[in-house]
């Protein structure tokens, strides 16, 4: 099968590589359609380390079922399916005290080591229970997005505690993961205010059905967002840019009593920021990381059709030319860039 392989910083190359048997409790499932990631591009680029090279990349995907191992129970052939990151391995501490696969000292994160393999390529071969059925109500497209999807609507309905109508939110940073929480925010009918600088990712923001739509770099940004929420501030913020400005500016503009949701990566950030606002705010911050535990829910949302995911995606390229994918995932501010197996099922 062609395959990518990351195999250093800025070394890219799609190369045969054998397909094997699926194992007792596995699916060979033949890939669809890949979501590039912004961690994928900052792998090949350098500017994080969480892969080890080399490796397959690949970790937002859909694809479908074409041979299953004998103890394979819930898929079958044909099944569209995607996966999820992680498989925890049930024996650390963290696990036997409850904690989710994400957090686990010895899980299995595929798409970035070489023996765990992601979805870049034509197949990918997977255990059972990291898999899950996409039904016919949710179209490749936007099944290739779940785990994407997954991310905010984790950060919005299980870390801030949901969104009703009468909330003030504020979505800073309008990358894929900021234009979902956008969408997602604005059919709960809450008042939604969009942080972004860059003039591509806030044209994108406004392609979402975003009214209020502000440059944090320009004026006095505290005073306009207290403007348009009488002086109140907002009632939870999605934080998805992983900036020190951005992380920064939370504790001015959240409201009394708020839920400030930190979910944009910034691991080794340091940022300064005047605490005691969240103590005399009454307000919090929480985490949130990845989707643990919320692809079932996110498949449920995404059935619905309540939102259009595929409205974030900007660029198509085949697999054979991921190269290109990846450059202009790093040069460019892009929406979501995704990849074909499949060159002539691409959308014209």
């Amino acid at each position: 099968m062609k395959a990518v392989i990351l195999k250093g910083v800025n070394n890219l190359a799609v190369e045969d590589v054998e397909v094997r048997k699926p194992q007792k409790d596995e699916v060979l499932a033949k890939v669809d359609i890949i979501g590039l990631c912004g961690t994928d591009i900052h792998m090949w680029a350098g500017t994080n380390f969480e892969g080890t090279f080399p490796f397959i990349p690949g970790h937002e995907w859909i694809g479908h079922v074409i041979e299953t191992g004998p103890d394979v129970k819930t898929l079958k052939v044909g099944d569209r399916v995607t996966g999820d990151n992680f498989i925890a391995c049930r024996k650390c501490d963290i696990c036997k005290n409850g904690g989710v696969p994400h957090f686990c000292t010895d899980h299995e994160a595929y798409g970035y080591t070489p023996k765990f393999p992601g979805a870049m390529a034509e197949y990918q071969w997977s255990p059972e229970e990291r898999l899950y059925k996409i039904p016919d109500s949710v179209s490749d497209e936007a099944g290739a997005l779940t785990e994407v999807v997954s991310v905010p609507y984790h950060a919005i309905w299980a870390r801030s505690g949901g969104i009703g109508p009468h909330d003030r939110v504020a979505i800073i940073g309008t990358g894929p993961v900021g234009l979902l929480a956008i969408q997602i925010a604005l059919i709960t009918g809450a008042k939604v205010i969009v942080l972004e600088p860059e003039p591509n990712r806030a044209k994108l923001a406004a392609e979402m059905g975003a009214k209020y739509i502000l440059d944090p770099t320009k004026g006095d940004i505290v005073k306009e967002v207290m403007g348009l929420t009488n002086g109140l501030g907002v009632t939870k913020i999605i934080e998805c840019s992983g900036s020190i400005g951005g992380i920064a500016l939370t504790v001015d503009i959240i409201s009394v009593d708020g839920t400030i949701v930190l979910t944009g990566q910034s691991i080794g950030t340091k940022v300064p920021i005047e605490i005691g606002k969240i103590i005399w705010k009454h307000a919090k911050i929480v985490g949130s990381c990845g989707a643990p535990f919320f692809f079932p829910n996110t498949i449920d949302f995404l059935s619905k059709n309540l939102i259009d995911a595929t409205k974030i995606v900007t660029d198509r390229f085949s697999l054979e030319d991921a190269l290109g994918a990846f450059e202009l995932g790093h040069k460019a501010s892009r929406g979501k860039i995704l990849i074909y197996t499949d060159k002539d099922k691409m959308p014209k």
